[in-house]
């Protein structure tokens, strides 16, 4: 049985990588920063999280997902974007993450 976990973790893992999902800090999808580290793709539309998903559910408002919109797969559950609050989630990181690099470019401009 040890294997087969082993087995799931590594595609899991994977998956994780190739979807090209970065790991954020919560404040950085627009979440409480008690909610801790997660992994948001915009490019597969899902946010995610490794361990038990207590606090992103408590602190995060993720405990009002519908079920059929979360998975849950060896250490990872994830998200989908198909609902609203994960949406949410996913437009305020790609917002923020363009205004960051546009004001890094317009700094770069000016030095």
């Amino acid at each position: 049985m040890w294997e087969l976990e082993q087995q799931v973790e590594e595609l899991v893992n994977n998956y994780i990588k190739e979807s090209g999902a970065v790991c954020v800090g919560a404040r950085d999808v627009g979440l409480d920063y008690r909610c801790g580290m997660v992994y948001v793709s915009p490019e597969e539309d899902f946010i995610a999280v490794s361990g038990k998903p207590g606090s992103i559910n408590y602190y995060g408002g993720f405990e009002y997902i519908d079920s059929d919109y979360i998975t849950t797969i060896g250490h990872m559950t994830f998200y989908s974007g198909e609902t609203s609050r994960v949406q949410e989630c996913i437009e305020y990181y790609i917002e923020n993450t363009e205004n960051k690099n546009n004001n890094q470019e317009e700094e770069g401009a000016v030095s």
